[in-house]
Protein backbone atom coordinates (compact mmCIF):
# COMPACT_ATOMS: atom_id res chain seq x y z
CA UNK A 1 0.00 0.00 0.00
CA UNK A 2 1.43 3.61 -0.85
CA UNK A 3 2.30 5.72 1.69
CA UNK A 4 1.76 9.62 1.39
CA UNK A 5 2.62 11.94 3.91
CA UNK A 6 0.57 15.41 3.23
CA UNK A 7 2.30 18.87 4.41
CA UNK A 8 -0.21 22.04 4.37
CA UNK A 9 -3.06 19.70 3.93
CA UNK A 10 -5.45 21.97 6.15
CA UNK A 11 -4.90 24.57 3.58
CA UNK A 12 -6.86 25.80 0.76
CA UNK A 13 -4.80 23.58 -1.64
CA UNK A 14 -3.88 20.86 0.40
CA UNK A 15 -6.78 20.54 1.89
CA UNK A 16 -8.30 19.17 -1.88
CA UNK A 17 -5.37 16.91 -2.49
CA UNK A 18 -5.72 14.85 0.48
CA UNK A 19 -9.92 15.01 -0.03
CA UNK A 20 -9.23 13.80 -3.86
CA UNK A 21 -6.49 11.25 -2.48
CA UNK A 22 -8.86 9.81 0.27
CA UNK A 23 -11.99 9.70 -2.34
CA UNK A 24 -10.16 8.74 -5.65
CA UNK A 25 -7.61 6.34 -4.04
CA UNK A 26 -8.65 4.00 -1.31
CA UNK A 27 -5.12 1.81 -1.57
CA UNK A 28 -3.08 4.92 -0.73
CA UNK A 29 -3.03 4.93 2.66
CA UNK A 30 -2.64 9.33 3.53
CA UNK A 31 -0.83 10.77 6.48
CA UNK A 32 -1.36 14.80 7.47
CA UNK A 33 0.73 16.88 9.14
CA UNK A 34 -1.91 18.77 11.95
CA UNK A 35 -1.00 22.05 13.93
CA UNK A 36 -3.27 20.57 16.76
CA UNK A 37 -5.83 17.89 18.08
CA UNK A 38 -8.81 20.22 17.15
CA UNK A 39 -7.51 20.32 13.14
CA UNK A 40 -6.99 16.61 14.02
CA UNK A 41 -10.40 16.23 14.70
CA UNK A 42 -11.63 17.96 11.33
CA UNK A 43 -9.90 15.60 9.65
CA UNK A 44 -10.51 12.28 11.03
CA UNK A 45 -14.26 13.37 11.00
CA UNK A 46 -14.21 13.95 7.40
CA UNK A 47 -11.89 11.62 5.83
CA UNK A 48 -11.40 8.67 8.49
CA UNK A 49 -8.70 6.78 6.33
CA UNK A 50 -6.57 9.75 7.32
CA UNK A 51 -3.90 9.52 9.66
CA UNK A 52 -3.04 13.04 11.53
CA UNK A 53 0.41 13.49 12.80
CA UNK A 54 -0.19 16.14 15.26
CA UNK A 55 2.99 19.17 14.47
CA UNK A 56 3.50 22.16 12.61
CA UNK A 57 6.17 23.26 9.62
CA UNK A 58 8.85 23.49 13.39
CA UNK A 59 8.46 20.13 14.26
CA UNK A 60 11.72 19.45 12.20
CA UNK A 61 12.69 15.80 14.27
CA UNK A 62 8.91 14.63 13.44
CA UNK A 63 8.99 15.59 10.05
CA UNK A 64 11.75 13.89 9.04
CA UNK A 65 11.03 10.52 10.94
CA UNK A 66 7.12 10.92 9.10
CA UNK A 67 8.94 10.97 5.83
CA UNK A 68 11.16 8.11 6.74
CA UNK A 69 8.11 6.03 6.41
CA UNK A 70 6.62 7.84 3.45
CA UNK A 71 6.82 6.59 -0.03
CA UNK A 72 5.65 10.09 -1.60
CA UNK A 73 5.74 13.82 0.42
CA UNK A 74 3.95 16.33 -1.13
CA UNK A 75 4.39 19.60 0.17
CA UNK A 76 1.46 21.60 -0.10
CA UNK A 77 2.21 24.37 2.61
CA UNK A 78 4.21 27.60 2.21
CA UNK A 79 7.34 26.91 1.03
CA UNK A 80 9.46 30.25 1.63
CA UNK A 81 10.78 30.52 4.85
CA UNK A 82 10.28 27.13 5.84
CA UNK A 83 14.01 25.85 4.27
CA UNK A 84 14.95 24.37 7.42
CA UNK A 85 11.60 22.26 7.51
CA UNK A 86 12.35 21.02 3.69
CA UNK A 87 15.88 19.87 4.97
CA UNK A 88 14.27 17.82 6.97
CA UNK A 89 11.64 16.49 4.37
CA UNK A 90 15.02 15.41 2.06
CA UNK A 91 16.87 14.04 5.34
CA UNK A 92 14.02 11.76 6.08
CA UNK A 93 13.19 10.60 2.28
CA UNK A 94 16.87 10.02 1.38
CA UNK A 95 16.99 7.83 4.42
CA UNK A 96 13.66 6.37 4.52
CA UNK A 97 13.12 3.25 5.81
CA UNK A 98 13.77 -0.15 3.83
CA UNK A 99 17.30 0.78 2.33
CA UNK A 100 18.87 1.16 -0.91
CA UNK A 101 16.90 -1.88 -2.14
CA UNK A 102 13.84 0.34 -1.59
CA UNK A 103 11.27 2.25 -3.93
CA UNK A 104 12.77 5.61 -4.52
CA UNK A 105 11.04 7.88 -2.67
CA UNK A 106 9.56 10.99 -3.94
CA UNK A 107 8.69 14.52 -3.26
CA UNK A 108 5.86 16.97 -4.77
CA UNK A 109 6.84 20.20 -4.24
CA UNK A 110 4.58 23.30 -4.10
CA UNK A 111 6.64 26.74 -4.81
CA UNK A 112 4.71 30.15 -6.92
CA UNK A 113 5.20 31.24 -10.39
CA UNK A 114 5.75 34.36 -10.07
CA UNK A 115 9.29 34.43 -9.16
CA UNK A 116 10.75 31.61 -11.62
CA UNK A 117 10.48 33.50 -14.56
CA UNK A 118 13.91 34.12 -14.46
CA UNK A 119 15.53 31.82 -12.64
CA UNK A 120 17.96 34.23 -10.75
CA UNK A 121 18.96 32.90 -7.28
CA UNK A 122 18.18 36.35 -5.68
CA UNK A 123 14.02 35.55 -6.64
CA UNK A 124 11.64 34.89 -4.01
CA UNK A 125 11.27 30.84 -4.51
CA UNK A 126 14.48 30.10 -6.22
CA UNK A 127 16.60 29.50 -3.16
CA UNK A 128 14.06 26.87 -1.63
CA UNK A 129 13.54 25.23 -5.26
CA UNK A 130 17.59 24.67 -5.71
CA UNK A 131 17.37 23.03 -2.30
CA UNK A 132 14.54 20.93 -3.32
CA UNK A 133 16.46 19.94 -6.26
CA UNK A 134 19.38 19.34 -5.00
CA UNK A 135 17.59 15.68 -3.10
CA UNK A 136 17.77 14.84 -7.07
CA UNK A 137 18.71 11.67 -7.79
CA UNK A 138 18.22 10.51 -4.51
CA UNK A 139 14.87 11.66 -4.34
CA UNK A 140 12.26 12.01 -7.17
CA UNK A 141 11.19 15.16 -7.57
CA UNK A 142 8.96 17.79 -9.07
CA UNK A 143 7.99 21.54 -8.26
CA UNK A 144 4.43 22.33 -9.12
CA UNK A 145 4.58 26.17 -9.92
CA UNK A 146 0.32 27.80 -9.76
CA UNK A 147 0.52 31.23 -10.30
CA UNK A 148 -3.34 32.67 -9.45
CA UNK A 149 -5.43 29.81 -7.85
CA UNK A 150 -9.09 30.19 -7.80
CA UNK A 151 -12.44 28.52 -6.51
CA UNK A 152 -13.83 27.04 -3.49
CA UNK A 153 -12.01 23.99 -2.10
CA UNK A 154 -12.85 20.84 0.01
CA UNK A 155 -10.61 22.37 2.95
CA UNK A 156 -11.47 21.70 6.13
CA UNK A 157 -10.19 24.78 7.13
CA UNK A 158 -9.18 26.98 4.33
CA UNK A 159 -12.10 26.45 2.00
CA UNK A 160 -11.38 30.19 0.27
CA UNK A 161 -8.39 31.56 -1.94
CA UNK A 162 -5.57 33.15 0.15
CA UNK A 163 -5.86 36.05 -1.35
CA UNK A 164 -9.85 36.96 -1.11
CA UNK A 165 -9.32 38.63 2.18
CA UNK A 166 -6.80 41.34 0.92
CA UNK A 167 -8.64 41.71 -2.42
CA UNK A 168 -11.70 42.46 -0.98
CA UNK A 169 -9.63 45.16 1.63
CA UNK A 170 -8.30 46.95 -0.11
CA UNK A 171 -11.76 47.17 -2.58
CA UNK A 172 -13.79 48.43 0.36
CA UNK A 173 -10.97 50.59 1.55
CA UNK A 174 -10.85 52.28 -2.49
CA UNK A 175 -14.68 52.22 -2.31
CA UNK A 176 -14.03 50.62 -5.72
CA UNK A 177 -12.69 47.75 -7.69
CA UNK A 178 -9.41 48.77 -8.49
CA UNK A 179 -5.97 48.06 -10.51
CA UNK A 180 -2.22 49.12 -9.88
CA UNK A 181 -0.94 51.86 -12.45
CA UNK A 182 -3.25 51.02 -16.15
CA UNK A 183 -3.99 47.11 -15.12
CA UNK A 184 -2.04 45.86 -18.11
CA UNK A 185 -0.98 43.01 -16.56
CA UNK A 186 -2.41 39.22 -16.75
CA UNK A 187 -2.06 36.43 -14.82
CA UNK A 188 -2.43 32.76 -15.49
CA UNK A 189 -5.44 31.18 -13.00
CA UNK A 190 -6.11 27.63 -12.85
CA UNK A 191 -8.89 26.47 -10.35
CA UNK A 192 -8.17 24.60 -7.17
CA UNK A 193 -9.54 21.43 -8.29
CA UNK A 194 -7.95 21.45 -11.40
CA UNK A 195 -4.43 22.06 -9.80
CA UNK A 196 -4.90 19.03 -7.48
CA UNK A 197 -5.50 16.79 -9.95
CA UNK A 198 -2.30 18.05 -11.31
CA UNK A 199 -0.92 16.56 -8.00
CA UNK A 200 -2.19 12.54 -8.82
CA UNK A 201 -1.30 12.81 -12.78
CA UNK A 202 2.88 13.81 -12.21
CA UNK A 203 5.54 11.27 -12.95
CA UNK A 204 8.74 10.88 -11.65
CA UNK A 205 10.69 13.60 -13.64
CA UNK A 206 12.84 16.22 -12.13
CA UNK A 207 11.24 19.44 -13.19
CA UNK A 208 9.25 22.10 -12.85
CA UNK A 209 5.25 21.89 -13.80
CA UNK A 210 3.66 25.48 -13.97
CA UNK A 211 0.11 25.28 -12.78
CA UNK A 212 -2.32 27.07 -15.31
CA UNK A 213 -5.45 26.69 -17.37
CA UNK A 214 -5.67 30.20 -19.06
CA UNK A 215 -5.13 33.28 -18.89
CA UNK A 216 -7.43 35.84 -17.40
CA UNK A 217 -8.11 39.29 -19.30
CA UNK A 218 -5.62 42.18 -18.15
CA UNK A 219 -6.12 42.90 -14.84
CA UNK A 220 -8.27 46.40 -15.47
CA UNK A 221 -10.76 43.94 -17.78
CA UNK A 222 -10.66 41.44 -14.84
CA UNK A 223 -11.45 44.12 -12.47
CA UNK A 224 -14.39 45.30 -14.70
CA UNK A 225 -15.89 42.31 -14.90
CA UNK A 226 -15.55 42.05 -11.19
CA UNK A 227 -17.33 45.06 -10.24
CA UNK A 228 -20.78 43.77 -11.20
CA UNK A 229 -20.42 40.98 -8.74
CA UNK A 230 -19.09 43.30 -5.80
CA UNK A 231 -22.09 45.50 -6.48
CA UNK A 232 -24.18 42.39 -6.89
CA UNK A 233 -23.04 41.22 -3.42
CA UNK A 234 -23.07 44.56 -1.68
CA UNK A 235 -19.12 44.76 -1.15
CA UNK A 236 -19.48 48.46 -3.09
CA UNK A 237 -22.23 51.04 -4.35
CA UNK A 238 -23.61 50.68 -7.85
CA UNK A 239 -21.93 52.24 -10.58
CA UNK A 240 -18.23 52.30 -9.33
CA UNK A 241 -15.66 52.38 -11.61
CA UNK A 242 -12.00 50.65 -11.51
CA UNK A 243 -9.82 53.18 -9.81
CA UNK A 244 -6.16 53.51 -10.78
CA UNK A 245 -3.79 53.20 -7.68
CA UNK A 246 0.07 52.56 -7.34
CA UNK A 247 1.55 49.87 -5.79
CA UNK A 248 2.46 51.63 -2.86
CA UNK A 249 -1.47 52.33 -1.40
CA UNK A 250 -2.48 48.70 -2.57
CA UNK A 251 0.16 47.46 -0.01
CA UNK A 252 -0.62 49.59 2.58
CA UNK A 253 -4.42 48.53 2.62
CA UNK A 254 -3.58 45.61 2.69
CA UNK A 255 -1.41 45.76 5.83
CA UNK A 256 -3.78 48.40 6.95
CA UNK A 257 -7.58 48.43 5.49
CA UNK A 258 -9.14 51.70 6.32
CA UNK A 259 -6.73 52.39 9.24
CA UNK A 260 -3.71 52.84 6.72
CA UNK A 261 -1.42 55.88 7.30
CA UNK A 262 -0.79 57.26 3.40
CA UNK A 263 2.78 59.01 4.63
CA UNK A 264 3.83 56.03 5.87
CA UNK A 265 6.35 53.96 3.84
CA UNK A 266 5.52 50.83 2.25
CA UNK A 267 5.29 47.85 3.97
CA UNK A 268 8.66 45.57 3.62
CA UNK A 269 9.51 43.81 0.82
CA UNK A 270 9.47 40.13 2.18
CA UNK A 271 5.99 40.97 4.22
CA UNK A 272 2.86 39.33 3.19
CA UNK A 273 1.20 42.56 2.05
CA UNK A 274 3.98 43.18 -0.54
CA UNK A 275 3.83 39.38 -1.48
CA UNK A 276 0.29 40.23 -2.67
CA UNK A 277 0.59 43.58 -4.01
CA UNK A 278 3.10 42.11 -6.18
CA UNK A 279 0.81 39.27 -7.75
CA UNK A 280 -2.08 41.90 -8.11
CA UNK A 281 0.40 44.05 -10.29
CA UNK A 282 2.80 41.96 -12.06
CA UNK A 283 2.48 39.65 -15.28
CA UNK A 284 2.01 36.13 -13.94
CA UNK A 285 1.51 34.67 -17.37
CA UNK A 286 2.46 30.87 -17.43
CA UNK A 287 1.24 27.47 -19.49
CA UNK A 288 0.41 24.02 -18.01
CA UNK A 289 2.23 22.54 -21.16
CA UNK A 290 4.15 19.71 -19.18
CA UNK A 291 1.18 18.82 -18.06
CA UNK A 292 -1.00 18.77 -20.82
CA UNK A 293 1.83 15.90 -22.48
CA UNK A 294 0.80 14.11 -19.10
CA UNK A 295 -2.72 14.09 -20.19
CA UNK A 296 -4.17 16.77 -17.62
CA UNK A 297 -6.91 18.94 -18.73
CA UNK A 298 -8.47 21.47 -16.76
CA UNK A 299 -12.45 21.22 -16.49
CA UNK A 300 -12.83 24.97 -14.43
CA UNK A 301 -12.16 27.64 -16.62
CA UNK A 302 -14.74 30.83 -15.99
CA UNK A 303 -13.01 32.55 -13.68
CA UNK A 304 -16.11 35.07 -12.78
CA UNK A 305 -18.23 31.87 -12.37
CA UNK A 306 -16.06 30.82 -9.71
CA UNK A 307 -15.88 34.18 -8.20
CA UNK A 308 -19.75 34.45 -7.82
CA UNK A 309 -19.69 31.33 -5.39
CA UNK A 310 -16.12 33.14 -4.05
CA UNK A 311 -17.67 36.48 -2.70
CA UNK A 312 -20.35 35.49 -0.82
CA UNK A 313 -18.84 32.00 0.88
CA UNK A 314 -15.98 34.74 1.91
CA UNK A 315 -18.82 37.08 3.21
CA UNK A 316 -21.18 34.48 5.02
CA UNK A 317 -17.79 32.97 6.77
CA UNK A 318 -16.72 36.72 7.29
CA UNK A 319 -20.27 37.34 9.57
CA UNK A 320 -19.37 33.90 11.14
CA UNK A 321 -16.43 35.11 12.41
CA UNK A 322 -17.55 38.35 13.67
CA UNK A 323 -20.61 36.87 15.19
CA UNK A 324 -18.45 34.73 17.42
Amino acid sequence: MPKVFIMGGMGHIGGVILDLLTRSHPEVEVRVLARDQDKADKVTSKYPRAQCVIGDFASLDLIEMTCRGADIVINAGPDITHDDTLKAVLQGLQHREGGSGAKKPYLIHTSGAEQLVSMLDTAVHRVTAKLVLSAAPQVKVAILAPAGVKGISPSVCHPLPITMPAILQCVRAFKSPFMICEGENAVGMIHVLDLARMYTVLVDDNAYYFGSATDTPYRRDWMAGLAPLLEKHGVVESGCTVKSVTAAEVARRVLFGDDYDPDAPPPPLDSWATHITHGLGANLRVRGSKMRKLGWEPEHLSYFETMDEVIPAYLEREKETAAK
